[in-house]
């Protein structure tokens, strides 16, 4: 009797030994199809019984073997357990899940060996001759190792592909600036401007003036540029009527902020006037960032008084209460997240009046969060939101000519820098209160440092007492690098948090930095097999060369079961791409689909032929 004939497996014939996998583990892929004996008694016995199944099994390969196969491979396998409910758990998972193998990148004895026999292929790799058994089992100079030992694969996924929650973040971000709303909600919207298109308000209608803008009637949307496609944000002025007096000036300083790239500052593209709304409009084209939030609706959302109301003057509530008698609902913000807060606006400031301009709009409201989970937690600085100052330069437009023009220059952009370290107080004095209404009135300032001197450390509230000091009339005058003392080493954890962000995100970059190239090959292999017009062709007939890549692209993608089945594995087929790649002199096995012609081939011969294949066609 053929013990290797399958059937015979089947029909009850089994082999002189024990099945290895069932003495090892209790357990068998094959079940009762297995060709060789289950004794219940083996799993407990001595390593003698081990010792003579290795002996037995280096002479007898332990999968049933195909007969057309056998005289060739020399006990090369080619099928697969054919019940489903022995196969181990990994094989009943998904496929094309992240982490399946290394992808050829090096070898690890604690993944799966790519070349291993794989319960549920229906062909086997034979490894190079100087591949190394790992602490799995070696039968035959092979590493193989139980599905026991395989470690679980939703633990490999982070370790080849970009982590889910940055592809979660940009997939959000994505969709949000795709999104389009339906034409009936926005008929008020003209269908282009300049050169942008489809324009979709980003903040609901406003019910009264801007106290930000000098009680501007103003609307932000996102518009698309027509000619190159990117988005960016449109802030209109409702009805604006410019003053040609001093236009140099004005032309000037739109010039100088367009010049400003800083990190925390959205920067100035462009700014034309329009008649698109049935209005004279003034448009400040900025970078448009999906998914940004202000910092008053983040964190002063469910305030009493809000920048929108009536009671307001630049982004702050004027209620006529006493600060004392109002309590916040909120907790505290942590300290180490007010600290993030102030390096980074101080950063913008200094920028801003390192070029000679003022920001003049520096209002919660004005301020938006455009990257980081906006977590108040201060266990992880990585949380930490990203703040830019949105708004900028508007100002510069709507400032009064006369003003303009009876002051000095210098003395002018001097006080309104002023100006803006006397706003950057009041925005570190209404975060450390969490309340939106501390800053409002002069006279709550004290009961508010003295709410901090009981919550936060001593230089917190010396660096708010020393921007709400400034006064005109003094003559002294105060610079954002004065803050840099207080700030002290704080500076230095902010600087280690950012490489530290800065070496996750490039270590996500580049498990991504295959992508292109495996896409490439895929493509000129697509473009080299079957070519219709040239298969009456004698040099390019499907023999040599063109065979052996038509046989791999089959080995790449036509994997399948003993019972018929696809097996798909996006670890074997990016694994082998890779291989191909660097010709790799490790050797696979390739069968013809009629499985009358059986090959064996490097991974460096496979690419000759896959170059010189290329070549030819474009030659």
């Amino acid at each position: 009797m053929d013990l290797t004939n399958p059937m015979n497996a089947l029909n009850g014939a089994k082999k002189n030994s024990i099945c290895r996998y069932f003495a090892s583990d209790g357990i068998c892929f094959y079940g009762s199809d297995c060709q060789f004996w289950h004794n219940n008694n083996t799993h407990h016995q001595n390593s003698h019984h081990n010792n003579n199944h290795n002996n037995n099994h280096s002479q007898h390969s332990h999968r049933p073997l195909n007969t057309s196969m056998s005289g060739s491979v020399g006990g090369q396998t080619s099928g697969a357990p054919t019940d489903g409910q022995h196969l181990p758990q990994e094989s009943r998972l998904s496929t094309y899940m992240n982490g399946t193998n290394n992808y050829g990148y090096g070898t690890d004895s604690s993944l799966p060996a790519m070349d291993s026999q794989n319960p549920r292929t229906g062909r086997k790799a034979i490894t190079s001759s100087n591949t190394h058994p790992s602490s799995g089992s070696a039968i035959g100079g092979q590493q193989q190792q139980t599905a026991q030992s395989l470690p679980p694969m939703a633990s490999l996924a982070p370790n080849y592909f970009m982590t889910d929650a940055i592809r979660q973040e940009l997939i959000r971000k994505l969709n949000v600036s795709q999104e389009m709303p339906s034409n009936e909600m926005y008929l008020e919207l003209p269908q282009v401007v300049d050169v942008y298109q489809d324009l979709v308000p980003l903040e609901p209608s406003l019910v009264s003036p801007s106290t930000t803008f000098n009680d501007m009637t103003c609307s932000v949307m996102r518009a698309t540029n027509s000619k190159t496609g990117q988005h960016y944000c449109l802030r209109r002025l409702h009805s604006f009527q410019p003053n040609s007096s001093n236009a140099k000036q004005m032309i000037a300083s739109i010039e100088s902020w367009k010049k400003l790239f800083h990190s925390n500052v959205v920067q100035l593209r462009q700014v034309f006037t329009t008649k698109a709304f049935g209005d004279n409009s003034l448009i400040f084209v900025y970078d448009y960032h999906s998914m940004a939030n202000t910092l008053m609706s983040h964190y002063f959302s469910n305030s009493s008084n809000t920048s929108s109301s009536s009671n307001s003057m630049n982004g702050y509530s004027t209620s006529s209460r006493p600060y004392s008698q109002q309590q916040s609902q909120r907790k505290l913000l942590p300290e180490p997240l007010i600290w993030n807060f102030i390096i980074q606006i101080s950063s913008a400031l200094r920028a801003i009046h390192s070029s000679g301009l003022s920001c003049r709009a520096l209002d919660p409201t004005k301020i938006i969060i455009t990257s980081g989970s906006c977590s108040t937690s201060a266990n992880n600085s990585q949380e930490y939101p990203r703040l830019r100052l949105s708004g900028c330069g508007v100002f510069d437009v709507l400032t009064n000519d006369s003003f303009l023009t009876t002051n000095n220059p210098k003395v002018l952009a001097q006080h309104f820098q002023q100006e803006d370290l006397l706003a950057f107080g009041k925005l570190c004095l209404v975060l450390s209160t969490n309340n939106i209404s501390s800053a409002a009135q002069r006279d709550s300032w004290q009961t508010s440092l003295e709410l901090i001197s009981r919550s936060y450390s001593p230089d917190l509230r010396s660096l708010i007492y020393y921007l709400l000091s400034y006064n005109s009339n003094s003559g002294t005058t105060h610079t954002i690098n004065d803050i840099m003392p207080m700030i002290g080493a704080r500076f230095y954890t902010q600087l280690d948090s950012l490489y530290q962000r800065d070496d996750s995100l490039l270590e996500d970059l580049s498990k991504e930095l295959d992508n292109g190239r495996v896409l490439r090959l895929l493509i000129k292999l697509g473009t080299i097999n079957e070519r219709p017009e040239l298969q009456l062709d004698p040099n390019w007939s499907e023999t040599g060369d063109r065979y052996l890549l038509k046989l791999f692209r089959d080995y790449l993608f036509h994997q399948f079961t003993d019972d018929g089945r696809p097996w798909l594995d996006l670890g074997h087929i990016v694994s082998n791409l890779n291989k191909l790649d660097v010709g790799s002199p490790e050797k696979i096995c390739l069968v013809s689909r009629d499985e009358q012609n059986i090959l064996i081939v490097s991974f460096a011969e496979l690419k000759r032929c896959f170059e010189s294949s290329l070549n030819e066609l474009m030659i």
